[in-house]
């Protein structure tokens, strides 16, 4: 039976933020403040027994444990939900981006340093270890892909001067550029993996003005790819109210709490 996890939480806000949580095949984790879970969140907004995430045949979904301040996927409080590559889970003050991942990312590395704590099957999240991990998964996978490549070379006199490879394409950055309203910047660049607007201190786009939600709006960054996910008042794209999450395209024009935005992607 092949134990190796297909899925994995990804924390991307949050005192553990960089950290990730693979998920194994037919097993459920309990999520919360105790110190006898599976996974142990250690905040005060974060109740002893929270969620529980159950990973089976039919795939994997979240239930929460009657918490006192609930559990949210992309915006909505839930009670019980499957989960799909992309959703961006709230537990507390933790936001988790739900990830299914191919097998080779989770092949068993040899990582130098400690390994990360497992106390009879206890998760204490340690952000520096899974960047060790992700770092030497990557670096596997950058290895295999040029193995691949590698061609028998022809006799020395025979090969033509090779030309030089040509530069790779830098990547496509999203930003949202400022049509109208109150901001600190005319532009912001949307390069983390994710990005928050509202009225707290520590979102990319400051809301200014009175009864402004903390956090209204929260893009998710993969790659060139960038998702909008609600998350309080009332946020239009395209004139559209924004429901649940979006994909955003280039052109696009958001409307968050009295400022209007343009998403643009370019290299």
């Amino acid at each position: 039976m092949n134990d190796r996890p297909r899925f994995a939480l990804r924390f991307i806000s949050g005192k553990y933020q960089g950290g990730e949580f693979p998920l194994r095949p037919n097993r459920e984790i309990v999520i919360g403040r105790s110190s006898d879970l599976d996974m142990v969140l250690v905040e005060d907004m974060v109740s002893r027994k929270h969620a529980k995430i159950i990973t089976d045949d039919h795939g994997v979904s979240i239930q929460d444990l009657g918490s006192t301040n609930g559990t949210f996927v992309n915006g909505e409080k839930i009670t019980k939900r499957g989960l799909r590559h992309g959703d961006t889970i709230l537990v507390g003050k933790h936001k988790i981006f739900f990830d299914r991942m191919g097998e080779a990312e989770f092949e068993g590395a040899d990582v130098p340093g400690r390994e990360m704590p497992d106390f009879g099957g206890t998760v204490i999240l340690d952000a520096d270890q899974q960047q060790r991990l992700l770092a030497a998964a990557q670096a596997r996978m950058q290895a295999r892909t040029a193995a691949h490549k590698i061609a028998v070379p022809a006799p020395a006199a025979e090969v033509p001067a090779a030309a030089p490879p040509p530069k790779p394409k830098p990547p496509a950055i999203g930003r949202l550029h400022v049509i109208s309203g109150r901001s600190d910047l005319s532009e912001y660049r949307l390069d983390a993996s994710t990005a928050a607007i509202g009225s707290d201190n520590a979102a990319l786009v400051r809301l200014h003005g009175w009864f402004k939600p903390k956090l209204a709006l929260e893009i998710a960054r993969m790659g060139e790819s960038y998702v909008a996910t609600p998350v309080a008042g009332k946020t239009l794209v395209n004139g559209q109210r924004l429901q649940g999450r979006r994909g955003l395209v280039h052109g696009d024009v958001l409307e968050v709490a009295g400022l209007e935005l343009e998403f643009r992607l370019t290299a």
